[in-house]
């Protein structure tokens, strides 16, 4: 098994070479997706709803270390919080990409990266999130898709509720203004107090800011134009 997966290695690493980024590899590299669990046939799901932002497979790039090493087919499982590679040999199986903070992957224009974040009961955990803004202090957007379980009756009144996809993404926000200490992503709602709070000495300079450009920071794209201009003083 592993000589056949090396030459199939091989043999995409010609491809590559020879078309370039923009042709789809057949086989994803090595070192980039988990070739052993995660190899699986695509199967209409049980569940109502869905775990993707997009069921389609999608134009998609993984970017090692700063540099484009894999071209294809991808989508974002925000379920299994796993991005997904079409095998673009048998159409009907994917691979998933390894979790690694030096690993990103840019999806339908939409760039997802691992960051550690503190979790609701305050452990330290990892995961998928969308970067919405450059600079020290980012807001990250982190898509999650809980299953609900199916409901069986109990009675002839009742009815069965199969299990369904809810929806339940968040914010967070990274400040990395300390680059002596290890940052990790904090959860925050949408407003005013709640943002204003990651300004410190600043705070009331950037309350000025915000009554000046009548930002109203429950919404999104105004808090990216707050954090923006906050990044640049």
């Amino acid at each position: 098994m592993n000589k056949i997966l090396t030459v199939i290695f091989i043999a995409t690493f010609v491809i590559n070479n020879v078309n370039g980024q923009n042709a789809y590899s057949p086989v994803p590299e090595e070192g980039i997706v988990n070739f052993v669990t995660s190899s699986t046939e695509i199967e209409p799901s049980k569940a109502k709803g869905s775990p993707y932002l997009n069921e389609e497979f999608v134009h998609g790039e993984v970017i090692v270390n700063e540099k484009v090493e894999e071209v294809g087919k991808m989508r974002y499982n925000a379920y299994r919080n796993e991005v997904e590679i079409l095998d673009n040999l048998s159409k009907d199986s994917y691979y998933s990409l390894l979790k690694r903070a030096y690993i990103k992957v840019e999806i339908d224009g939409k760039l997802y990266r691992i960051y550690t974040y503190v979790d609701n009961d305050k452990s330290i955990k990892t995961s998928y999130f969308t970067e919405l803004n450059e600079g020290p202090l980012k807001l990250l957007f982190k898509p999650e898709a809980l299953l609900k379980q199916a409901r069986t009756p109990s009675t002839s009144y009742e009815k069965y509720s199969p299990p369904t996809y809810v929806w339940n993404s968040s914010y967070y926000i990274l400040d990395n203004r300390n680059k002596d200490s290890e940052n990790h992503a904090v959860k925050v709602r949408l407003t005013k107090n709640n943002i204003l709070d990651f300004t410190g000495s600043k705070k009331n300079e950037m309350k000025l800011y915000v009554k000046e450009k009548k930002l109203n920071l429950r919404k999104e794209q105004d808090v990216i134009a707050f954090l923006n201009y906050f990044n640049s003083l």
